[in-house]
C-alpha cells in the first residue's frame, strides 16, 4: 500500500503539483519510511529543482516557482534526520554534492528575482526567502563534513544568506520570528542567525573569513552590518517569551563580526556595549523553571560578559568603560552570582571575563575621575541595600568584588579635595625650550590636542625638528577612525592627584632610595595598567626608559630631555623623575613628570617656593601611542576557545623595585 502511495506522490510531483511536495515530505518523515523510499523522494525533489525547470521559470513558462521553493523546504525538513544516520550519510552527501551547482543557481535566482524584488507578491517573496534559509540550514549540519567548504566557497552564497539576515531587520514580515498562515508550507524551520553563527565558527576554525562576501550586501559598509547585528539583538530581546537560543546566537555573532576592525568600531559607536549590558539586565531577571532553560540563560549572560570584557578596553577604553558603568553594569554583575552554577561542569573559564571585569579591568580605570565617580555611586547604592543582595562571603564573587570595592572607596577620598581650579602645569614640548607654566599659559596643538607650546617658534621647531609631525598625524589618524578620544581636563587633574597621593604614601621608601643616588635624580616608575598597581624606585641607570611604543621614539626622546633637565638644574635640591603608565586600552599613555623631590615630603608647603627658577624644575608630558591599535580578543573566540592577549608587565626584578600590595594603595 505504501509503495502505491509513494508512486502516486512521485507522479504528482512530476506533473508540477505543489501539494505533492508536502505529501512527499511527510512520507519521508514517517517512522516506517525506508532509506530507498527517502532516496526516491530526494531524487524526485531534486529533479524539479534542475536547470530545465529554472529555464522555464526564467522564460515565463512557469508562472512562479512555488513548487521549487516548497521542494527546497521539503528537503530541509527531512535531510538532517537522514544525514544523522551514519549508514546513509555518504549517499545523501553524494547526491547533494552532485546537485549542488544547480541548487546554487536556484538559490541565487530566488534571492535576486523574488526575495529582493518588491514588485513580486509578498507571500511568494517570503516563501522564497524561507526556502533559501531552510535549505542553507542543512549546511550547518555536523554530518555535512567535506561538503561544507564547497558550499561556503561558492560565489554569492555567503553574501546571499547575509542579505536574508539583513532583510529581516528591514521588513519584519521576513523575520523568522513572524508566523504567517498565508505562506504555503510549514513555519520557518531554522533561524538565519543560527546558520550564520555556525558558518562564522567554521570561518574561524579554518581562518577563512570571507569578509568580501560578508560585507557585500552592506555595500562594504561596516556601520551597516553593525546596525543589522544590533537590530537583531534588540528585536530578539523584546520578544515575549524570550528565545534564549536567539540571544546566544546574536551575541556570539556580534562577537564574531567584531574581530573585523571595520565592523568593530561602528559596533562600539552604535552603543554595542550598552546594548550588551542590556542583555545581562534582561537575562538576570528571567525565572525559568527547567534546568535546560536556566543553562541557556547562564550561557547568554556568559557570552555577554565575554563581549564586554573583550572590547571594553578597545580604542582608549574610557568611552566604553563609562558607557557600561552608566548603563548600571556593576549591580548587574552582582546579580549574575546565582547564575554562575548553571553552566555545565561549573567551568570557571565561562566566567573568567566576569572576574576580570571586577578585579582587574574596572579597578585600574578608577584612576580616572569620570570613571571613579560612577563606580562610587554604584557601590554606595549597593552598600545601602540589604545584605542578601550583596556577594556571599567566602564566595568567588565576593573575593573579586572586594578588590574593586576597596580601591574605589579609597580613591573616593581624593575626590573630597576635588578642585576644578587646582594648580596644574603645562610644559612647552619643544626640545630647545622645555619651559613650564601654569595650565592655560601655553597654546595647545590643535591637531593632536595633547601637547603645548610657549610660542609659535617652538611649535614650528618641534614640528620640523622634534618629531611632532609624525606623532601628531598619527594621533589625528587614530581619532579620525574613531579609535582615540581625548581625556578631559578634569580627568587629567585627578590623574595628577592620584600620582601625588601614591608618591606621598611611599615617600619614605622613595626618600631612602633617592638618598643613595644623590645628588643625581631619583626615578619612580608607576604602572597603573595592572592590578594591583606596581611602583618601582631607582635611578636613571637602574630604571632606564623602557621600549613602550615601537611606532616612534618620541616618549624616549622626552624622557632623555627630562633626565638632562634634572641633571643640569640651576636650583638646589635633588630632582625626582616620574614615569606613570596609564591604562587607555589600545591607545596606551605614559605620564612623564619632573619635580623637586622635596614636594613629596610630608608637610611640604608650595607657598614657601619663592624662587622663580622653581618653574624650570617642573616638567609635565602626556604621551599617547600613535601606532596601530590592537585587540585583546583573537579570532578563536567564535569557537569558544578564546585566548586573551595578556600584556601585563612582568614582575619587577630591578634592585630597589618591589610590588605594592597594600590594597588601600593598589589599583
Amino acid at each position: 500500500m505504501s509503495s502505491n502511495e509513494l508512486k502516486n506522490i512521485l507522479d504528482d510531483l512530476s506533473k508540477g503539483s505543489s501539494d505533492s511536495v508536502a505529501s512527499a515530505t511527510l512520507f519521508a518523515l514517517r517512522n516506517d519510511c525506508t532509506f530507498p523510499d527517502v532516496h526516491q523522494i530526494t531524487v524526485a525533489l531534486y529533479d524539479i529543482i534542475d536547470s530545465f525547470h529554472l529555464q522555464r521559470v526564467k522564460r515565463g513558462l512557469i508562472a512562479e516557482p512555488l513548487q521549487q521553493a516548497l521542494a527546497l523546504r521539503g528537503l530541509a525538513s527531512f535531510m538532517p534526520f537522514w544525514l544523522g544516520r551514519s549508514v546513509y550519510t555518504a549517499r545523501m552527501l553524494s547526491t547533494l554534492t552532485s546537485r549542488w551547482p544547480i541548487i546554487r543557481e536556484w538559490l541565487l535566482f530566488l534571492g535576486t528575482d523574488y526575495v529582493h524584488k518588491e514588485t513580486i507578491d509578498r507571500s511568494m517573496r517570503i516563501l522564497a526567502k524561507r526556502a533559501i534559509v531552510d535549505f542553507l540550514g542543512i549546511c550547518r549540519h555536523d554530518m555535512l563534513g567535506d561538503s561544507l567548504p564547497m558550499v561556503l566557497s561558492s560565489p554569492g552564497i555567503v553574501s546571499l544568506l547575509f542579505s536574508m539576515w539583513d532583510l529581516e531587520t528591514k521588513d519584519r514580515h521576513f523575520s523568522s520570528c513572524v508566523q504567517d498562515d498565508d505562506i504555503p508550507g510549514p513555519p520557518p524551520i531554522i533561524r538565519t542567525p543560527a546558520i550564520i553563527d555556525s558558518w562564522m565558527c567554521t570561518f574561524s576554525e579554518t581562518e577563512g573569513w570571507n569578509w568580501h562576501e560578508i560585507l557585500r550586501p552592506f555595500n562594504n559598509d561596516g556601520a551597516g552590518i553593525a546596525a543589522t547585528a544590533l537590530d537583531h539583538l534588540e528585536h530578539d530581546l523584546a520578544q515575549q517569551p524570550i528565545d534564549c537560543d536567539l540571544i546566544i546566537w546574536d551575541i556570539h555573532l556580534l562577537t564574531s563580526l567584531s574581530v573585523n576592525n571595520t565592523i568593530r568600531i561602528p559596533l562600539l559607536m552604535q552603543h554595542s556595549m550598552q546594548k550588551t549590558a542590556g542583555v545581562i539586565a534582561t537575562m538576570v531577571s528571567q525565572r525559568p523553571h527547567s534546568i535546560k532553560q536556566r543553562h541557556l540563560v547562564a550561557k547568554a549572560i556568559s557570552y555577554a560578559c565575554w563581549y564586554i570584557r573583550a572590547y571594553v578596553e578597545d580604542t582608549d577604553g574610557l568611552p566604553w568603560i563609562s558607557e557600561v558603568l552608566e548603563a548600571g553594569l556593576l549591580p548587574l554583575l552582582l546579580a549574575i552570582e546565582p547564575w554562575v552554577r548553571h553552566l555545565k561542569d561549573n567551568n570557571d573559564e565561562d566566567w573568567e571575563p566576569l572576574w576580570l571585569l571586577l578585579s582587574t579591568i574596572f579597578p585600574k580605570y578608577a584612576i580616572f575621575r569620570s570613571v571613579l565617580k560612577v563606580m562610587g555611586r554604584s557601590i554606595k547604592a549597593l552598600n545601602a541595600v540589604k545584605a542578601a543582595d550583596r556577594p556571599k562571603p567566602g564566595g568567588t564573587m565576593h573575593k573579586h568584588w572586594s578588590t574593586l570595592e576597596t580601591l574605589v572607596m579609597t580613591r573616593l577620598n581624593l575626590l573630597e579635595t576635588d578642585d576644578a581650579d587646582e594648580a596644574h602645569v603645562d610644559s612647552c614640548q619643544s626640545s630647545k625650550c622645555n619651559k613650564s607654566g601654569a595650565a592655560g599659559t601655553f597654546k595647545r596643538c590643535a591637531g593632536c590636542l595633547h601637547v603645548h607650546y610657549c610660542s609659535k617658534e617652538c611649535q614650528i621647531y618641534d614640528w620640523k625638528q622634534g618629531g611632532h609631525q609624525t606623532y601628531c598625524r598619527g594621533i589625528q589618524a587614530r581619532r579620525a577612525k574613531g579609535i582615540m578620544s581625548r581625556i578631559s581636563n578634569r580627568d587629567l587633574r585627578f590623574l595628577d592627584r592620584v600620582i601625588a597621593s601614591d608618591l606621598s604614601y611611599h615617600n619614605e621608601r622613595i626618600s631612602k632610595t633617592a638618598a643613595i643616588h644623590a645628588p643625581g635624580p631619583a626615578v619612580v616608575e608607576i604602572d597603573y595598567t595592572c592590578t594591583p598597581f606596581r611602583i618601582g624606585v631607582g635611578c636613571t641607570e637602574s630604571l632606564p626608559v623602557p621600549d613602550t611604543c615601537k611606532c616612534d621614539r618620541l616618549m624616549q626622546q622626552k624622557w632623555d630631555t627630562m633626565v638632562e633637565l634634572a641633571r643640569n638644574s640651576n636650583t638646589p635640591g635633588q630632582k625626582l623623575l616620574i614615569r606613570a603608565f596609564i591604562p587607555c586600552g589600545s591607545a596606551p599613555k605614559v605620564k612623564l613628570q619632573l619635580i623637586p623631590i622635596k614636594r613629596i615630603i610630608p608637610g611640604y608647603d608650595p607657598s614657601q617656593d619663592h624662587d622663580p627658577a622653581e618653574a624650570s624644575d617642573t616638567f609635565d608630558h602626556l604621551y599617547s601611542c600613535a601606532g596601530i591599535s590592537f585587540t585583546i580578543v583573537d579570532h578563536s573566540y567564535p569557537v569558544e576557545t578564546l585566548r586573551l592577549m595578556n600584556k601585563e608587565m612582568d614582575a619587577l626584578t630591578v634592585e630597589g623595585k618591589e610590588t605594592t600590595t597594600d590594597p588601600a594603595h593598589s589599583a
